[in-house]
């Protein structure tokens, strides 16, 4: 009787494997070669912690002070997000309908951070009333398409638009976010409903010997009061310098600074009120589509659960786009719409960032168990200073998505890759594709510069990893801290590529 076929193999396989670098030795040697990174990257004075684990067994292969509570930056986003798909389910969607009852129209807000976002609009897709499909839109389109429903419906007056934004607190902004900052776009606090990235966009020019002009407003919202306290210098030492400020309890607007030369986009001001300035915007509308609107206004406490006939088409966003635009633009007013919304979908009750921070605390506990202990979070955007992780953690809690059949492969599809996409496509452009991907979430506040997420061969093996730096004064900090990130990737793209070649890959 003949050997199996693998016998024959016998002494030229013994001395394969014998090439090829145990598990414990390979780990030993990518683990050295990390630490001697961050020994050299020249910043005493930061505090830097590095953590890399098996994805798929969650088993620790380096740990450089994994285990000390940093200030994570926008690496807070993956926490929100994995936590959101999870509690929601991968096939989610937030919808924002319309329902007429009587001389009523509600709207009902859904916590959709995308509503009207100018972005997404622009790349949407959509039929009109004879089926044809349409590509791109603005925000006067979407707002036309609702006054044409309500007018083919036969609407000719309304008593008023209630516009029921209660799924959420009505907070403002996070009690710890830069003060200093609120005036900024990234700032925009969130709502039940949110409009137009809760920002009002406004195009601005120079005019010679005299303040700058506003040359458009989007969305047209000429109730807004707007004092122009600017210059039009174009000296040789002149710069383009102009912001706005929003009074918070009328939301008019103040324009500072100088304009040297035009804008070469738009400045986004948060409004103040997205849910009472969408109820505006679409009363103008109407009254000027000849449908009178005797007022408009946002849903009282004590008001009724709205009913109605639905009207108009129900705009809805898949959760996807949420989390790809969230992870990949780090789009802080996304982030918190999620961190809100999965408050309301565990509790029932409004959405609010305490219970968003109870409901959080209990996702680490179930991926993490004790090591969850060590987190405090805040918010979901990582816009607070008071957020808490560790490198441990966050690589463990990156680890427990990854190996969820559920979520897992949808989630990491979210993560803007290096050298491609999103706030990272300038960075590792050296990496080769063919031997690794790096979906990975940036994060950045000042003196703090984090990167964790997942490097993935092609053959599937996976590390997930996390690199925190916090403490960064020194000059040039945060791009040693930066060099230092991709280059604990490159390191483990190079083992993989090692492991693929020990194995005639």
């Amino acid at each position: 009787m003949k050997n199996p076929p693998w016998l024959s193999f016998g002494l030229s396989a013994s001395l394969l494997f014998a090439a090829i670098p145990s598990a414990a030795a390979s780990n030993e040697s990518i683990s050295a070669a990390i630490r001697e990174a961050v020994a050299t990257t020249g910043l005493k004075k930061a505090v830097i912690a590095v953590s890399v684990c098996d994805a798929s067994s969650g088993k620790s292969i380096v740990s450089v002070r994994g285990g000390e509570p940093l200030v994570p930056a926008s690496n807070m986003k993956l926490l929100t997000t994995a936590a959101a798909m999870t509690v929601l389910g991968p096939d989610f969607a937030f919808s924002t309908r319309m329902l007429l009852n009587g001389d009523r129209l509600t709207i009902v807000g859904d916590g959709d951070p995308a509503l009207g976002d100018p972005e997404l609009l622009a790349a949407s897709t959509f039929s009109d009333a004879s089926g044809k499909v349409h590509t791109g839109m603005d925000i006067e389109g979407l707002l036309d398409t609702w006054v044409a429903s309500l007018r083919a419906a036969g609407v000719r007056s309304l008593r008023e638009i209630v516009v029921d934004d209660r799924i959420f607190v009505r907070e403002g902004a996070h009690p710890s976010w830069p003060k200093d900052q609120l005036n900024e776009s990234y700032c925009a606090p969130p709502f039940g409903l949110n409009f137009h990235a809760n920002s009002i966009a406004l195009s601005v020019a120079p005019r010679a010997g005299a303040a700058p002009e506003i040359t458009k407003i989007t969305p047209q919202a000429p109730w807004v009061s707007i004092t122009n306290k600017g210059t039009s210098r174009s000296g040789k030492n002149d710069k383009n310098t102009v912001w706005f400020a929003r009074t918070p309890e009328t939301g008019d607007l103040t324009l500072y600074g100088n304009v040297r030369t035009k804008l070469a986009s738009p400045i986004l001001v948060p409004v103040g009120d997205p849910s009472l300035f969408l109820a505006q915007c679409l009363a103008h509308r109407l009254r000027a589509a000849g449908v009178a609107v005797a007022t408009a206004r946002i849903a009282a406490a004590a008001d009724a659960t709205p009913s109605g006939k639905p009207i108009g088409p129900v705009l809805r966003t898949p959760i996807t786009t949420v989390l790809e635009h969230c992870n990949s633009e780090s789009d802080n007013l996304y982030a918190e719409c999620l961190f809100k919304r999965i408050a309301f979908a565990k509790t029932g009750a409004a959405g609010s960032w305490p219970v968003g921070a109870r409901v959080m605390q209990g996702e680490l506990r179930a991926r993490m168990g004790r090591a969850s202990e060590a987190f405090v979070v805040s918010d979901g955007s990582g816009l607070s200073r008071d957020n808490r992780v560790t490198a441990d953690g966050l690589a463990s809690w990156l680890a427990s998505v990854a190996q969820d059949d559920r979520i897992g492969h949808r989630f990491i599809e979210t993560l803007p890759v290096a050298g491609r996409s999103g706030t990272v496509r300038k960075r590792m452009k050296e990496i080769n594709p063919a031997v690794a991907l790096v979906h990975c979430k940036s994060g950045y506040i000042d003196k703090v510069c984090c990167l964790s997420g997942y490097v993935t061969a092609s053959d599937g093996t996976r590390y997930a990893f996390s690199v925190l730096a916090n403490g960064l004064s020194e000059a040039g900090a945060v791009s040693k801290a930066k060099k230092l990130q991709d280059r604990v990737c490159a390191l483990l793209a190079e083992e993989l590529a090692g492991r693929r070649s020990a194995l005639g890959g």
